[in-house]
């Protein structure tokens, strides 16, 4: 019951924020809502508020092409068949998969897994706490540590060093936290269901972005790319490009839904264009011009290497034979795209920010014929309309 009533506080917020801001009355928000719930079943009144459809004219295009965030799963699972999706759940076959094609992607230093074997290039198994200790104690740092099998960064830990006796792993903050706090965090971790701890956990060198970006954002945390590629028909192709802009003091570039204060910039997947950014679901959010530590405008900025970084994130989807949307996420280094991991479920929501809607008329007519529609549901019902 609290959660409906927060949710009904929060629809009324942010009508009132809109009809202050955008000087839209009530009565034709309610009549938008009405009108895009008629033409997109897969939209609700949050929808409309989120992704800024109030900004659009009443029955225009983006109420058709919008993706509401309840079929975000819909939209994954009607073109990515469950026996093709196993690279996109397990970032161990993940890797083994890049190994065979020379893909670059992010270099194993060891893997904490106390049963079952692990690939032949990974030089380091560890099968118990006091490996663990000994080899964090040999290697120092930096390492990022992140579960085999798991989601939204839940696990995940920077380590920039640890103490002498490993009793404490200092943190990307520079944070003392006690080892048992660390195991808590990563290894023993309760809180996500999608986390199999007997899948194992990666222990990774962290990943250097280009100089350029690092001169942009003034931080060396790396800022990577969430890119949809599609392959519905004649080949992959490069569909939409999010750039996950680092901000603060945060040591990963998830959005989470603006909880962390990461940014959101679209990019034009032919030049490499950034735009400006946002750093939340709309209304309360903006176009942020410029970021938020460097200063430096994003009107101005390219991606570096993008016709580089846009032929290797191609020719890694010619590997993937079956799925049909791939939500690719990479780091631009000096040397090109270095790919961190694939993702089936992949977030509609953040490749929608910016006023534009994921589904065209031409993709929709593509979708009628190939995708995999649960007869009567939302989404089949906004597909074949």
């Amino acid at each position: 019951m609290t959660k409906f009533f927060s949710k009904i506080k929060l629809a009324f917020s942010n009508a009132y924020f809109v009809k202050q801001e955008k000087n839209r009355g009530y009565i034709a928000q309610l009549l938008d809502v009405v009108v895009l719930y008629r033409l997109n079943p897969t939209c609700n009144i949050f929808d409309y508020y989120n992704y800024q459809v109030y900004n659009s004219a009443r029955g225009s295009s983006f109420y058709y092409e919008l993706v509401g965030e309840g079929a975000q799963e819909a939209f994954n699972r009607s073109l990515n068949p469950r026996n093709a999706v196993a690279p996109a759940w397990d970032k161990l076959l993940f890797a083994v998969l890049c190994n065979a094609y020379n893909i670059r992607t992010t270099e194993i230093l060891a893997i904490y897994k106390p049963t079952g074997i692990v690939p032949s290039f990974v030089k380091n198994h560890l099968t118990d706490m006091s490996q663990l200790k000994a080899y964090l104690q040999s290697e120092k740092g930096p390492i990022f540590v992140k579960p085999v099998k798991g989601s939204l960064g839940q696990g995940a830990f920077y380590i920039a060093g640890v103490d002498k006796n490993c009793n404490y792993v200092i943190d990307k903050c520079g944070d003392l936290i006690s080892f048992g706090d660390f195991i808590s965090k990563t290894i023993d971790l309760a809180v996500s269901h999608r986390y199999q701890p007997k899948a194992g956990v990666l222990l990774q060198r962290p990943v250097v972005q280009h100089t350029a970006i690092t001169d942009f954002t003034q931080t060396s945390t790396p800022s990577g790319l969430r890119i949809l590629v599609l392959n519905t028909g004649a080949g992959p192709y490069i569909h939409r490009v999010t750039w996950k802009i680092i901000t603060s003091n945060n040591f990963s570039d998830n959005f989470s839904k603006g909880k962390h204060g990461n940014m959101l910039s679209m990019v034009d997947p032919n030049t490499g264009k950034v735009s400006d950014a946002v750093n939340n679901y709309w209304p309360t959010t903006k176009l942020h011009q410029k970021h938020p530590l460097s200063g430096n405008d994003f009107s101005g900025f390219i991606l570096p290497l993008w016709q580089q970084v846009k032929a290797e994130v191609l020719r890694a989807s010619s590997m993937i034979n079956d799925m049909r949307a791939m939500h690719w996420d990479l780091i631009i280094s000096e040397q090109g795209a270095i790919f961190l991991e694939l993702n089936d479920l992949g977030g509609t929501n953040i490749l929608q920010l910016h006023g534009k809607g994921l589904i065209d008329q031409e993709l929709k007519k593509v979708m009628k014929e190939i995708a995999a529609l649960q007869k009567g549901s939302p989404f089949a019902r906004f597909i074949l309309s």
